[in-house]
């Protein structure tokens, strides 16, 4: 009876969080905290090791997952006291998070609670302890154990190590419409719709493997021939080493959980592409991008072969701007231009607003239409109108809404029937991308505002290069990635000599005019994209440079030097040239811990010093 019972399996119960690659919490599920060591310190946005010492050290692992190196990492037997009277046992899964929207690599820790099978276990095993030895003993032994086998109401069948049926409960011949007489001495495969078990050459390999320990699940076949899902598990009974082997395999019927299943699957897909569609209008500039988001989401959730955004421009003319096909073998109608009379059609027939769920389009009475739907190979269509309403007015009103345009999904293969959730699910959509519509104009006038607005956050106004604030930004961004990457990163600072002296005598519109053409040799000499040239103060210069050695910066900072000369601006009261000239300070370092990028600029500021003692009108560089 102990190895019998102990098969008995309650539903696994599941939860997750996923984290971003700095092991920060991204999302979770509401039942997640009941495994936390410290539930309260398990929010968005927090380290998950603070929640889950267990997770502390792992690092290198997570690192290893995320990088595809290894597939996926186990905690076992984990467990908690809630209270003195109540522990929780559960199991952890670390794998790499393939479903995922964002940009960075997520990590994904799944929470299995095992409680309730190890609580299981636990009064099963006290309970064979007890009956064991009277078990052994008692002729009623086999008239309890038909009891409690037929009390089930999951299926439980007995074999023998072939995997020949010896003995079923009645909740198997209930289930499967096979009377006992017609499964004893049957293999067990007989029950089987597809063989999860093919990989084994027969039964007994599977019996005798490691797998055996492993929930197996399988599609079941009825006597009549229906069929259903079914999660088996499977262990050896030893009640005594002197007789041959047997196995208990015990099947729980899933049809009700795959149910439910799958429309928790369907309502989170739902909320999902709603809350992808709203993000898009919320985050995104561009309403062609939310446009494209919308029809792959949808041509993915409905599965159908062709979803497409048809937009009217006036009363004849029209054009589909967003599409999304199944395969290859669908024909895009992107490029086909409409004619004014289909275009009319459309536009008169969905003015006023109405869905059209079509299931099988030779049951359209407008011929015409239906004329242009063959033309598009087309069997079933659902079409919602995308109106943009005036604000100042009732929705109920049509007086001022516009039709902008369709959201269409085809069905080409096949005609289809459109369930209302999925009606409905369009219906929302549209009613998201008028929101959309009437926001992009704005949006695009802000994202102008805005980038004015960044620019001059930025940028120097007299020599339009990197203003001191936008310099200091890029240095602490620069030095922390040359960190990362074990580079070096240089530095400049470079000053106008007698500068003073320069304004002085030519004044100040003169001195900046000379700043201005001394920028602009410095944004012709320094062409990379990952330099900066900035504007650090007065007329003194700064230029950073990442991932370049010191013999680059020599020659560059000669190069930077001698074109500022052959501009050849006059400077009578110079006392090195008698054009303006400068002087270079140049520093290098590969950021480490223990040093700080204001280090790199009190070298760079100390080598422009000694190049100011030096004479000026050259290059120093800074010793470590």
């Amino acid at each position: 009876m102990n190895n019998l019972l102990k098969k008995i399996l309650a539903p696994k119960r599941l939860e997750y969080l996923t984290t971003n690659s700095e092991w920060v919490i991204v999302e979770m599920s509401w039942g997640v905290a009941r495994f936390a060591d410290c539930p309260e310190q398990l929010r968005l946005g927090e380290d998950v090791c603070m929640a889950f010492p267990e997770f502390i050290g792992l690092e290198e692992t997570f690192k290893k997952i995320l990088l595809s190196q290894i597939n996926q990492f186990e905690l076992k037997g984990i467990s908690r006291t809630i209270t003195q009277e109540h522990t929780i046992y559960f199991d952890i899964y670390v794998l790499k998070n393939t479903d995922n929207s964002r940009c960075e690599p997520e990590l994904l820790i799944v929470f299995e609670d095992t409680t309730e099978w190890i609580l299981k276990e636990q009064k099963i095993t006290q309970v064979a302890k007890e009956y064991g030895l009277a078990l052994s003993a008692l002729e009623k032994t086999k008239i309890y154990l038909d009891k409690i086998i037929n009390s089930m109401t999951n299926i439980l069948i007995v074999t023998d190590d072939k995997g020949m049926i010896k003995i079923i409960n009645q909740a198997t011949s209930v289930l499967l419409k096979y009377s006992k007489a017609e499964l004893i001495q049957q293999s067990i495969l007989t029950i089987f719709k597809d063989n999860q078990l093919k990989n084994y050459h027969q039964v007994n390999q599977f019996l005798l493997s490691s797998d055996l320990l492993k929930p197996v699940e399988v599609i079941c076949q009825t006597k009549i021939g229906t069929n259903f899902p079914v999660s088996f598990s499977c262990a050896a009974l030893n009640f005594d080493p002197n007789d041959p082997q047997e196995f208990v395999w015990m099947g729980q019927d899933m049809t009700e959980q795959k149910r439910v299943e799958f429309q928790l699957y369907q309502q989170a897909e739902r909320d999902r592409i709603l809350k992808t569609i709203t993000q898009h209008i919320h985050q995104s500039l561009s309403l062609q991008k939310t446009l494209e988001t919308t029809v792959n989401e949808v041509l993915t959730f409905l599965k159908a072969d062709r979803v497409l955004i048809y937009r009217f421009y006036s009363l004849e003319e029209g054009k589909v701007i967003a599409e999304s096909l199944a395969n290859s073998c669908i024909s895009s109608i992107d490029s086909i231009v409409f004619s004014p009379d289909f275009n009319s059609l459309l536009l008169s027939y969905f003015k006023a607003g109405k869905i059209h769920a079509i299931d099988d389009i030779y049951k359209i009475s407008n011929y015409k239409y239906l004329d242009y739907l063959v033309q598009l190979k087309v069997k079933s269509s659902l079409i919602v109108p995308i109106i943009i309403y005036d604000s100042s007015i009732s929705p109920q009103s049509n007086t001022s809404n516009q039709l902008w345009g369709l959201l269409i999904a085809h069905q080409c293969q096949q005609p289809r029937h459109w369930e209302v959730w999925e009606i409905n699910l369009l219906e929302e959509l549209a009613l998201q991308i008028a929101i959309a519509l009437q926001q992009a104009e704005l949006y695009q006038q802000l994202q102008i505002v805005n980038q004015e607005l960044e620019q001059l956050a930025i940028e120097d106004g007299l020599t339009k290069l990197a203003n001191r604030r936008q310099f200091d930004r890029v240095l602490e961004h620069e030095w922390n990635r040359c960190r990362r990457e074990g580079i070096p990163l240089s530095l400049f600072l470079l000053d106008i000599d007698y500068f003073k002296q320069y304004n002085d005598h030519y004044g100040h519109l003169a001195g900046d005019f000379c700043l201005q053409q001394v920028a602009q040799v410095l944004r012709n000499v320094i062409q990379r994209n990952t330099d900066l040239v900035a504007r650090y103060g007065g007329e003194e210069f700064a230029i950073i440079l990442p991932n370049t050695d010191i013999n680059g910066c020599i020659h560059l900072a000669q190069k930077v030097r001698k074109a500022v000369e052959d501009l050849e601006i006059p400077h009578l009261k110079s006392t090195v040239s008698k054009y303006i000239t400068i002087s270079i300070g140049v520093a290098g370092l590969i950021p480490v811990a223990g040093l700080t990028s204001e280090m790199l600029i009190f070298q760079a500021d100390q080598a422009l010093y000694k190049a100011k003692e030096s004479g000026r009108n050259c290059v120093f560089i800074a010793t470590h």
